[in-house]
């Protein structure tokens, strides 16, 4: 079909040997591309329970049919078995240039399994693949390790995605990064790849992508990227995205109560305008920059001019900062951005490590951490040089670090129950940068959410679907807002030959969907027992802002969450029904659902 190549590639790193792997057209209209087919394609290729670093545990590098191909095509899906949930899949989306690249080298994906006695690379180039000693590599920052590998293969304008220290010592929450702000974060993909030895995957291509109807696509894409260009200046959301990117959001968040303040115990915050998009555009924005072939330009670059990290390139969004600015109660702009630049550095989920110190700022102030378990290190909230401490002990994996590098979930397994009620997680997955007591579809989506407490699942059915196509055509995660799903359809239907109408539309985003319920089921999740919110959101009423006084009563949220199980074709425990399987062709599952629904499932009061 055109539009996607039909090469993969599969790669073991203990023999390293490379094969085509293919996949038959009817799996590849079923499933789309990366975040679908990976849920499907983690089904097949990791065995049910095996632990996410096992050197067999796979790592899965995919595009989609419209990757380097679209406005804004410019997306890769990494998916793997999460190793800080450990009973979920992850999927990650990193922007940039390297997806398109990966598709002119001739390939559609990546799957990577085994592990390398030595650190090493993956040099792919139009077609061929070649393993190279990456030793030299090892230990360096991401943005370090690109550029002299670049240097090295003597091609500045080659593609690579790499990890850094935190990938390679195991933290849990580790990602993979690309041209350093680019990130691949939630759920611990870089924690995988630091597992197999791994430190960096390299692309250059001069391929072309094919497509079927040329005339219809190129007219269609036209259309397209005018309207999106036009968008700057004609909608509020294509406005504030190619002016402030998501920095500006945090604005937006604080005045209707939905910011994450204090370890969520606050979601709204008097001292955000201190760090805020629009404080940032005026001391240190230098210009927007966008993702291969997107005319929007959401990127913020800029360059800290004062303090001292004057002089660091540096490009926050909203998910980058929102746990560390007002999450941490940091008030100075110029610390805030640099502890997000250095966790892209480390090569370290942002959005994680700030939900995980805000935790242990918690903690300490309830004296359920005290000083004598950090060494002398006394924490308080906006210290800004006690935080930064903190961050270099869990990177380093350092006394008490050690246990935060394990997430949240696992630090408040080992500091005892007090303080299960603030670990502000869902399966295992730290919550965004949103306060859900007063949003409640924000709080049901963390719950249901199939990577754990992630705000990119989506507030409600229509939004998951448009989400779950988007990560699976590899299209940008901002542009499902702006880009009709008819409009998907027919580049799709251009591309590839075959016909996609919109009654394709919500049927294959729910088997995308519950493919991953599936999937999560099968190693082991109940959801009664793990679709769960922190009793913080139930119990702990906000105490300021506009929104004083809201919590999600508990009786309310398992209504609410019934309430999507029966719309998603699921029974009233949360597992999928048999004839909705069968109905979109996922009855090879059924064994699987069987197994867990014999299972018993503790009571959750």
């Amino acid at each position: 079909m055109g539009g996607y190549l039909g090469k993969f590639i599969a790669v073991n790193l203990t023999s390293k040997t490379v094969s085509d792997y293919h996949l038959s057209e009817k799996l590849l209209k079923d499933f789309v591309g990366g975040r679908g087919l990976g849920a499907r394609l983690l089904w097949d290729l990791a065995p049910a329970g095996i632990d996410p670093l096992d050197p067999e545990s796979p790592l899965l590098f995919l595009t989609g049919p419209l990757t380097g191909i679209i406005p804004g095509g410019a997306q890769t899906c990494v998916v793997c078995k999460s190793p800080l949930t450990e009973n979920t899949l992850t999927h990650s989306l990193v922007g940039g240039g390297w997806g398109p690249e990966l598709k002119f080298a001739g390939y559609d994906g990546i799957i990577i399994t085994g592990k390398a006695e030595i650190p090493v690379l993956l040099d792919i180039n139009d077609g061929s693949v070649e393993f190279h000693p990456a030793e030299q590599y090892w230990g360096l920052k991401t943005s370090e390790a690109a550029r002299k590998i670049q240097k090295a293969i003597n091609d500045p304008r080659a593609q690579v995605l790499c990890i850094g220290p935190a990938g390679e010592r195991l933290v849990r929450f580790a990602s993979i990064q690309h041209e350093l702000f680019h990130s691949a974060a939630r759920g611990g993909a870089g924690c995988v790849m630091g597992s197999k030895n791994l430190k960096a995957l390299v692309v250059r291509g001069c391929g072309r992508i094919e497509v079927e109807a040329r005339k219809d696509f190129f007219n269609l894409y036209n259309k397209v990227q005018r309207r999106l260009t036009e968008s700057r200046k004609t909608t509020s959301r294509g406005y504030k995205l190619s002016r402030w990117g998501s920095t500006v959001s945090s604005l937006a968040h604080s005045d209707v109560s939905e910011l994450d303040v204090r370890n969520y115990r606050e979601a709204y915050w008097p001292g955000i305008d201190a760090v805020g998009g629009l404080e940032y555009e005026y001391r240190y924005k230098v210009k927007s920059r966008s993702c291969y072939l997107c005319p929007v330009s959401c990127m913020q670059l800029g360059v800290i001019r004062d303090g001292p990290f004057k002089g660091f390139l540096v490009n926050p969004d909203f998910d980058s900062s929102g746990t560390i600015g007002p999450g941490l109660l940091l008030e100075d702009l110029g610390y805030m951005v640099y502890l997000s630049r250095l966790a892209d550095d480390w090569g370290m989920d942002a959005t994680s490590l700030g939900n995980t110190a805000g935790f242990a700022l918690e903690c300490y102030e309830k004296g359920l951490l005290t000083a004598d378990d950090l060494d002398g290190l006394q924490l308080s909230w906006g210290d800004t040089a006690e935080i930064l401490e903190l961050w270099h002990r869990i990177l380093n994996r350092r006394g008490f670090g050690d246990v935060l590098a394990e997430g949240v979930k696992k630090a408040s397994q080992v500091l005892g129950e007090e303080t299960k009620s603030f670990a502000m997680h869902v399966k295992g997955l730290e919550f965004a940068g949103y306060a859900p007591q007063a949003h409640h579809d924000r709080a049901l989506q963390y719950a249901v959410g199939d990577r754990g407490g992630c705000h990119h699942f989506g507030l409600n059915l229509e939004e998951q679907n448009r989400r779950a196509w988007a990560d699976s055509l590899t299209g940008c995660t901002w542009h499902h807002y702006m880009i009709a799903p008819q409009d998907y359809l027919d580049f799709l239907s251009y591309a590839t030959g075959k016909e996609y109408r919109i009654k394709d539309w919500e049927e294959t985003a729910l088997r995308i969907l519950l493919m991953a319920r599936m999937y999560n089921i099968r190693e082991g999740m109940i959801p009664e027992r793990d679709d769960v919110l922190p009793e913080r959101v139930h119990a702990d009423v906000l105490q300021w802002g506009p929104k004083k006084g809201a919590f999600y009563p508990k009786e309310k949220f398992s209504r609410d969450r019934e309430q999507w199980y029966l719309e998603r074709g699921c029974d009233k425990k949360g597992f999928p029904q048999e004839d909705t399987l069968f109905s979109l062709r996922l009855e090879f599952t059924l064994q699987a659902l069987r197994e867990r629904e014999k299972e018993d499932v503790p009571g959750n009061d």
